[in-house]
């Protein structure tokens, strides 16, 4: 059986002939998924990425909070 990796697969990434796992629809064998991209490292990053983001946010919080201060103390 030929089949191809969907759009967005990072298998394009590997030499041909390499060896990976990869996941099949049992309706259509053609539809194939590398293994890598379907246990959940996408999962992963999008709450990395939340994580970052929200430090980032409390952050930049902080420091318009400090600046805030500052101009006051310095109207006195």
């Amino acid at each position: 059986m030929v089949a191809r990796l969907s759009v967005g697969s990072s298998g394009g990434k590997r030499s041909v002939g390499d060896r990976m796992t990869v996941r099949y629809q049992a309706d259509d064998p053609r539809v194939v998924a590398r293994q890598d991209d379907v246990d959940g490292s996408g999962v992963v990053l999008l709450a990395m990425t939340a994580g970052v983001g929200a430090l980032a946010f409390l952050l930049l919080s902080v420091m318009a909070a400090v600046q805030a201060v500052r101009q006051r103390l310095s109207r006195r």
